[in-house]
């Protein structure tokens, strides 16, 4: 079962050998790491199944380090979002509290209550400055947007399959034929597409929200703006 973020996968990998040990190998990978491209060689009608069996297996494993990837990434930014908020809210009910409870009591230390509003309004500047918020909601539609591409590959994959049944299968020593190639080629390439295209994405949307984020704190730091060099 999901949980509301998704952190579980519900696809088709889910459950199986080669699921679990791409996860596994996804949380030994600190970031988005670049898979060796497979060698590819058609001389036999082996060797070309095999070719097209390790380019799938590649443009796979690309998409399901890209789903872990942003999935550990959520739960970081999960986690320090919610701390964030929390700590706002006690901080902004403590600061509203305090002066009211001095007043009532007739005691010093209204002045603590704008200290505590301060801490709070801190709290979320440094959340909005750093996007933790907005990086945890990227990072789910990431991982589900490029989960659903998976599955939708997969299934295509063994559709096609299925259609051919026992007598469109080719014999192993025959060459496959260039429409079936072409038609494996294109769901392999749409998947390497979709992943490369998806962390393109995210990483333009970072870069675009973190230099609004130090430009509005320069200029309410009165500070010049990051200077760029001419045609940069």
């Amino acid at each position: 079962m999901a949980d509301r973020d998704g952190d579980r996968d519900t696809g088709t990998d889910t459950g199986t050998a080669g699921g679990a040990a791409a996860r596994a190998r996804g949380r030994g990978r600190p970031d988005l790491a670049r898979r060796p491209f497979p060698a590819v060689a058609a001389g036999t009608p082996a060797a070309q199944r095999q070719a097209l069996a390790d380019l799938r297996g590649w443009a796979e494993r690309g998409a399901e380090d890209a789903i872990d990837f942003y999935l550990r990434d959520k739960r970081a930014k999960r986690t320090a979002s919610r701390l964030l908020q929390g700590l706002a809210i006690l901080l902004a009910v403590a600061g509203t509290a305090l002066p009211l409870g001095a007043a009532a009591t007739g005691s010093a230390g209204q002045g603590w209550g704008y200290v505590l509003l301060a801490a709070a309004a801190g709290c979320k500047g440094f959340d909005h400055f750093f996007g933790l918020s907005a990086a945890w909601m990227r990072d789910i539609e990431a991982a589900h947007t490029l989960r659903f591409e998976l599955s939708a590959v997969r299934l295509e994959w063994a559709a096609d399959v299925l259609r051919a049944g026992p007598a469109g299968q080719t014999p192993p020593d025959v060459p496959l034929e260039p429409a079936e190639v072409e038609r494996q080629l294109a769901l392999i390439g749409r998947l390497a597409a979709a992943v490369r295209g998806q962390v393109e994405r995210e990483t333009a949307t970072w870069q675009a929200e973190f230099g609004a984020a130090t430009r509005q704190l320069h200029e309410q730091a009165g500070l010049p703006g990051p200077q760029h060099a001419p045609g940069a």
